[in-house]
């Protein structure tokens, strides 16, 4: 039976959500909204008239959850305060199976006029928000702002395939190199347990040392480790050719 009287817009957009995450955006229904929530399909038309519209609130909610933590990042330029930013979208990651359909929902949203107008909005509050962060270096730094927002996407796909169950220790560890070789001075005891890194986070997680989060890493690193390690040592023995020459200059 339907519960319209009980079910608020907040649990309706959770629910939403929930469907998003599961199905895509391509794959959003009223019906499965609906079922999610224990409502009629009717009953959900009434509040929000069609799929496009629920679709285009619940997105617009999320990028104004997501730029008002934003604001409350430190505002200080320097390393630590990129560190804070690194932390705050590793809380956003959730699970890692969740991350993929992340990526395809940004590029399906981008194909909607106004889905994409929310998603610009929200990359531009990032970039500024990292902007205002940004230390001196030696390029631009609206430069080396678009270099650290790269960084964070890189290492978001990266963490996809690490053995590193906890994103915000992984996204921290990696910055931390990042930021070593930009040469931005940085806490190394910082470790992304920020209150408003806790409060982006999906899950709750015991954060990591420093130690700890080399251990994780590493696992991840060693395949690649152990291949270069294989062609250093075949590039060093001698061919076949090269000991028959060896043998007649020795003659």
């Amino acid at each position: 039976m339907a519960r319209t009287q009980t079910v608020s817009d907040d649990e309706i957009f959770m629910a939403a959500q929930n469907v998003i995450t599961r199905r895509g955006v391509h794959g959003f229904t009223l019906k499965d909204v609906a079922s999610e929530v224990g409502l009629s399909r009717a009953a959900i038309i009434l509040r929000f008239q069609s799929t496009h519209e629920l679709k285009v609130r619940l997105m617009d909610r999320m990028a104004d959850a997501f730029i008002s933590l934003l604001a409350k990042l430190p505002t200080a330029p320097g390393g630590d305060s990129l560190l804070a930013v690194a932390a705050f979208i590793g809380g956003h990651l959730g699970r890692r199976e969740s991350v993929p359909s992340y990526f395809a929902n940004y590029t399906a949203n981008m194909e909607e006029r106004e889905l994409a107008a929310i998603e610009r909005r929200r990359g531009a509050a990032l970039r500024a928000a990292i902007l205002t962060v940004m230390p001196e270096t030696r390029i631009e730094r609206e430069t080396a702002a678009a270099l650290f927002n790269a960084h964070l996407t890189g290492t978001i796909m990266n963490w996809v395939a690490a053995d590193d169950e906890d994103s915000v220790a992984f996204l921290v560890y990696k910055t931390k190199a990042w930021l070593r070789l930009a040469g931005i001075p940085f806490n190394a005891e910082f470790s992304g347990t920020t209150p408003t890194a806790a409060s982006a986070r999906k899950t709750v997680s015991k954060p990591a040392s420093k130690a700890a989060s080399k251990a994780a890493v590493k696992p991840a690193l060693k395949p690649v480790s152990q291949r270069v390690s294989k062609q250093l040592s075949q590039a060093a023995k001698p061919t076949k050719p090269t000991q028959r020459n060896a043998k007649a200059r020795s003659r």
